[in-house]
């Protein structure tokens, strides 16, 4: 378990390693390029010994797929990090994927009472507008967030394109790309302003990472967290 620069977490834990969703953007592809974690990004690899971490280091606020997609997750490996959560709920655990469905088809979430599932949050990752329909497949029953990173244009959070009587998310984090890719997207001020904004109306914390400075400038910044996940660490 490695302490992060990730604002919005307390630490990382990556049990798998690898995506095949192979987004041009991608930190952590760029991340396994330069220090060779495994050999091949695009086919990920479990390392359950990472696991036993959770039994060492006191409560926090774990992102537990910085380095994959849970959506690339084999069965097995998905029952035997469920198992390590369920065994330490004192930990908050984070997931985050661009493919949610497969959230309902690797983990039991809906057909259990564990109480260890309630200090899980399930998240989505959302780049444009298009991507918003993936709120539709984040379990209704448990902490649900959403990650607009980067952020690569408009997106109107109000135009749901699901079922409309399914409730918003607990949680909006918002970041621009970073990185010198060729093309690479610098988001317009008036897109945060809209999503801030329209969470705002709704009464969703809104946490901005510092890639938005330079955009939205320190006096409009935003850190906010739900409740649940205040920071155990820094000065937030």
């Amino acid at each position: 378990m490695n302490t992060t620069k990730i604002e919005w977490c307390d630490k990382t834990l990556n049990p798998v390693v690898g995506c095949s969703f192979g987004c041009e953007y991608c930190y952590a592809r760029r991340l396994n390029t330069r220090f060779k974690y495994i050999p091949d990004f695009s086919r990920p690899q479990f390392f359950p010994e990472r696991l036993e971490d959770l039994s060492k280091d006191k409560p926090s606020s774990i992102f537990i797929t910085s380095m994959s997609d849970p959506a690339d997750w084999r069965q097995e490996w998905a029952d035997v990090v469920f198992k390590a959560i369920s065994n330490y709920p004192q930990h908050r655990y984070l997931f985050l994927s661009k493919r949610p469905e497969r959230y309902s088809e690797l983990f039991p979430i809906w057909r259990t009472q564990n109480p260890a599932l309630h200090s899980v949050w399930w998240g989505t990752s959302i780049t444009e507008q298009r991507d918003l329909e993936r709120v539709g497949y984040l379990p209704l029953e448990f902490h649900r967030f959403i990650s607009i990173e980067p952020i690569l244009g408009p997106i109107d959070l109000q135009s749901r394109p699901y079922r409309s009587a399914v409730p918003f998310v607990d949680w909006v984090i918002i970041g621009a790309e970073t990185g010198n890719r060729r093309g690479k997207v610098t988001p317009r001020r008036e897109w945060v302003e809209e999503i801030v904004k329209c969470c705002d109306s709704l009464e969703i914390p809104v946490f901005m990472k510092d890639s938005l400075l330079p955009i939205v400038g320190e006096r409009d910044i935003r850190r906010n967290f739900p409740p649940e996940l205040q920071p155990r660490r820094r000065g937030l």
